[in-house]
């Protein structure tokens, strides 16, 4: 791969833009639909920033069952992937040894400062991850999830179908479908093609935490 290749798949990362990296130190792997992705190719512990395509995080309990925690676009990176695997026609990776990273932290402040931001927010979104899948109810993993995703119009943007959301919730695609027609029906959520809006946000908090009204 010649340098400026690389530095303008680079560009693609909030976190990697900029970064003077060898190119001769990195490289480019594609992977096909439903494979597991790994932060060892070729035995090299390393970091991947995905070029393009997309990535789905599952946590795998001990029963066997899976639950989706979120999906990576491209521009993000990973670095633990044996929870990972890919979910468009095809994914392609770039992959950078630690060493070789870490080294470039080590004369970039920048970069160490962004990368802490970085895993502070995987830390939230795990945190917020975990109260929500804590859940008994459908209907409370349901609202968390709006609440947690609506912008200041209260516009919740779809990450993928209603199945992807389903997955991602650790419920059924009934259950979901009929959850969301129960706060339509109450007046607190707009459903138009794949976008939710929520129109009432008191009202969905209320809901919330008074177990007595989650069912």
């Amino acid at each position: 791969m010649e340098q400026v290749e690389l530095e303008r798949r680079l560009a693609q990362s909030p976190l990697l833009a900029g970064v003077s990296l060898p190119a001769e130190q990195a490289r480019v792997q594609s992977f096909p639909a439903g494979h597991i992705l790994s932060d060892r190719p070729g035995g090299v512990p390393s970091v991947g920033l995905i070029l393009s395509g997309r990535v789905e995080v599952y946590s795998v309990a001990l029963d066997g069952k899976d639950v989706q925690l979120s999906t990576l676009p491209a521009g993000e990176c990973f670095g633990v992937c044996n929870l990972l695997a890919g979910a468009e026609l095809e994914t392609e990776v770039l992959y950078i040894p630690k060493p070789v990273l870490l080294a470039c932290m080590e004369r970039d402040a920048g970069l160490s400062l962004r990368y802490a931001e970085l895993c502070n927010q995987k830390l939230q979104f795990l945190l917020r991850r975990i109260e929500l899948l804590t859940m008994q109810s459908c209907r409370g993993r349901v609202i968390a999830h709006l609440l947690a995703g609506q912008d200041r119009n209260g516009c919740v943007k779809p990450t993928g179908s209603r199945e992807d959301l389903a997955r991602q919730l650790g419920v059924s695609r009934a259950a979901l479908f009929r959850e969301l027609a129960a706060l339509q029906s109450m007046g607190v959520l707009r459903s138009e093609g794949n976008l939710l809006t929520v129109l009432d946000t008191p009202a969905l908090e209320k809901l919330l935490y008074h177990p007595s009204r989650t069912k």
